[in-house]
């Protein structure tokens, strides 16, 4: 009776760990697909749709989104960004807009360029992202007054000041601060299940070698 119950315990947790790494391959396989494809998968999670209809009244987002290096002005394409009382750096990468939906990743940011070059700097940089504890939300807003450093491939930095940092419906138009005469940046973290964008708006300050 003890051999059988051994075999039977030995089998059923053999059963267990198979099914768990199929669940595992599975599961990687599916992040995969959402990696390459851009596409958005149920349970997956590693892209998830966020609504950016607050900004689509003010800005042709569509036009926003084009990887245009004309859009970046003189020094480079921003790649990542370093949020006030943050150890690390968060990524920026392309906006994604697949099956009428803009798609945001986990852990970074997606940049979309609504304004025109302005002196040479980027006009607006309007970033979107999935709000979080890792991203931006109600609880972890940087104060106004702090700075932000954006990062270009080209070797340059921006800094930023913090001019606005609240929590906003997502449902409501968010007309920006813009005054049109310097660089302005936007990011703005969606929590879809409360409804709400997460925003900040911060203004230029300089530009400077990251050496």
């Amino acid at each position: 009776m003890k051999t059988f119950l051994k075999k039977l315990l030995s089998g059923t947790a053999r059963t267990i760990v198979f099914a768990a790494c199929g669940l595992l391959s599975v599961f990687l396989v599916m992040s995969g697909y959402e990696s390459v494809y851009n596409r958005s998968l149920p349970l997956v999670h590693t892209l998830d749709p966020v609504n950016l209809s607050a900004y689509s009244s003010t800005f042709n987002l569509q036009q926003a989104a084009r990887n245009d290096a004309e859009l970046y002005g003189s020094f480079g394409k921003p790649t990542n960004i370093k949020l006030p009382e943050r150890a690390a750096r968060l990524d920026i990468g392309p906006a994604i807009y697949n099956n009428n939906q803009w798609l945001a990743r986990a852990n970074g940011l997606h940049l979309l360029i609504p304004q025109q070059p302005r002196s040479g700097n980027i006009g607006m940089a309007l970033l979107y992202c999935r709000s979080s504890f890792r991203t931006l939300n109600d609880q972890n807003l940087p104060q106004v007054g702090t700075n932000i450093f954006m990062d270009t491939d080209k070797d340059w930095r921006y800094v930023y000041k913090v001019t606005i940092a609240k929590v906003y419906s997502d449902k409501t138009p968010y007309i920006t601060s813009d005054t049109g005469r310097g660089s302005r940046l936007v990011i703005s973290c969606n929590d879809q299940a409360a409804g709400a964008n997460v925003v900040i708006e911060a203004t230029l300050l300089s530009v400077q070698g990251v050496e």
